[in-house]
């Protein structure tokens, strides 16, 4: 767990870390689990209340039985209101009748949640207008639009959003082997 740790942690940074540098963030994570183990192990045992999300994910899962189209419709609305009522872009807690109130963790939940439907029905430019809907560059959701564009058969698009966003890209080079994966040019690694 440290090991995936360390490494989720420097992922971000341009460069890759030495190994003393990624044994020391290691070593510090291993002794902060360790402070908090007799925490966490409190917290585990209390029990887990249920959420908006919680609420709307079985609305999803029964409607779903009959009519998966249905059930596509309800989150699509939920995930609208989110939307239309700056849930996403505030990052404030949004109220929706009948599940309750979306936190933002929640409100990522939805759109992750929606994004993964649209796609299993192959509805990709659907699919990509939930990506985009999240306002943070975020590695994950320009890969997600990448493969949405692709799908459609729009790569020049689909490299030239990887390109827009290499700033983003860390030592590990995600969007840089997509690109390269596309056909597009090779690029050098920055410094």
């Amino acid at each position: 767990m440290s090991d995936d740790l360390g490494t989720l942690i420097t992922d971000g940074s341009h460069r890759q870390p030495s190994s003393r540098k990624l044994a020391l963030i290691r070593a510090a994570v291993m002794a902060g689990l360790m402070l908090l183990a007799p925490l966490l192990l409190v917290l585990s045992l209390r029990s887990r209340r249920a959420t908006a999300f919680d609420a709307l994910h079985g609305r999803v899962q029964d409607i779903w039985q009959t009519s998966p189209n249905e059930a596509i419709g309800v989150l699509r609305s939920v995930h609208e209101q989110l939307v239309a009522q700056g849930g996403f872009i505030k990052m404030k807690r949004v109220e929706i009748a009948p599940f309750g109130k979306f936190g933002t963790a929640e409100m990522i939940s939805v759109n992750q949640f929606l994004y993964k439907c649209e796609v299993a029905f192959g509805n990709y430019e659907e699919a990509l207008a939930v990506a985009a809907a999240l306002p943070a560059r975020v590695d994950i959701t320009i890969l997600q639009q990448v493969d949405c564009l692709v799908a459609l058969g729009r790569r020049a698009e689909a490299i030239a959003l990887l390109e827009r966003n290499l700033d983003l890209d860390g030592w590990r080079g995600k969007l840089r082997r997509r690109i390269v994966d596309l056909g597009g040019r090779r690029l050098r690694a920055l410094n």
